[in-house]
């Protein structure tokens, strides 16, 4: 990490920012609750649910929650990051896609694709912003 981040992750929190290595929904309704807002949002969870069958429902629920709590504590011009799955998985890609439309305020996206040498493929990451 040192070769693409430099020394910031030698400090878990600075002037303007700070690393949090916890269960987020719980920071996360409490930073919702207390009104608090951030510019930029990075989700680091695993990537976008391949299954899409039904009884994975509760899984997609779950990744909901995370993407509606994140937007809230999202400023208004702020951005939410987070990785997508391989490009080939797209079926689940399309699905993601679906919750952002799902979630409690209207969002857009970007997405890119980006060669991740040490996953030997195709990756989608995405840029999520309130409309």
């Amino acid at each position: 990490m040192r070769k693409t981040c430099g020394n910031i992750l030698d400090n878990l929190k600075g002037d303007c920012y700070q690393i949090l290595i916890e269960d987020c929904v719980p920071v996360l309704r409490k930073y919702v609750m207390e009104g608090r807002m951030f510019d930029y949002v990075i989700n680091d969870l695993t990537a976008v649910p391949i299954s899409t069958e039904p009884e994975e429902d509760s899984t997609w629920e779950f990744l909901r929650l995370i993407l509606d709590l994140s937007i809230k504590v999202l400023h208004p011009s702020g951005k939410y990051f987070t990785q997508g799955n391989g490009f080939s998985q797209s079926e689940s890609l399309s699905l993601y896609e679906e919750q952002l439309g799902k979630l409690s305020c209207l969002v857009d996206f970007s997405k890119e694709v980006v060669c991740v040498p040490s996953y030997l493929e195709l990756w989608v990451f995405y840029t999520v912003w309130k409309k």
